[in-house]
């Protein structure tokens, strides 16, 4: 069985490679470049790999992990105040992988069956590990 849970949270980033020139920046992230960054609202979809006796007991913990993992990111820029996004791009596929490392320091990796990161509804990024 596999218990899907969703958490939500805003955040601000921007694209910038420091190696780059700000026009090559510019010309490679168009308006994801900017000084100050864009923000969006970002949903994180997590599946779990639960047997029927597990989905009681797990149900509440997973939910207020999850919880307590955007809410580290939640009305925060991500290039500025979050450590690993200081050296690295805060695309939706670094974030997802962020969740996935944040993840397994609290569930076994083999309980993990996906994981989802909305930026909006018609773009994503999805880990199966």
């Amino acid at each position: 069985m596999i218990l899907t849970l969703k958490s939500g949270f805003s955040s601000a980033h921007l694209y910038h490679q420091p190696l780059w020139s700000s026009e090559e920046n510019l010309k490679n992230f168009g308006r994801c470049f900017t000084e100050h960054g864009h923000g969006h609202n970002y949903t994180l979809e997590v599946g779990f790999h639960l047997t029927e006796g597990e989905l009681q007991v797990k149900l509440e913990e997973y939910k207020a992990l999850l919880k307590s993992l955007t809410a580290v990111l939640d009305h925060e820029h991500l290039n500025f105040v979050i450590p690993e996004f200081k050296t690295k791009i805060p695309t939706t596929e670094n974030i997802a992988l962020y969740f996935q490392e944040k993840l397994k320091e609290h569930v076994p990796a083999n309980k993990i069956a996906h994981i989802k990161l909305y930026e909006t509804s018609d773009l994503w990024t999805e880990i199966q590990p």
